[in-house]
């Protein structure tokens, strides 16, 4: 009898130990995209910000000497 419950247990532990397993791979896929997207918004930031601080500065009047 007592083989019985060992053995009924036994499936239900590993299928506590499946629903881990898949809810910790799901948590580190999240934190791997959310990584993933963190690094995509730094970068778009940065080349924007230097795209916009070399654009943005004023022509200067280079003289032609004809004066």
């Amino acid at each position: 009898m007592e083989n019985e419950k060992e053995e009924g247990r036994i499936p239900s532990i590993n299928n506590i130990d499946d629903s881990i397993t898949k809810i910790n791979d799901e948590w580190e896929q999240e934190k791997e995209e959310k990584l993933v997207n963190l690094i995509i918004q730094i970068v778009v930031s940065t080349t924007l910000k230097e795209y916009y601080e070399t654009s943005n500065k004023i022509p200067t009047i280079q003289s032609t000497g004809a004066e």
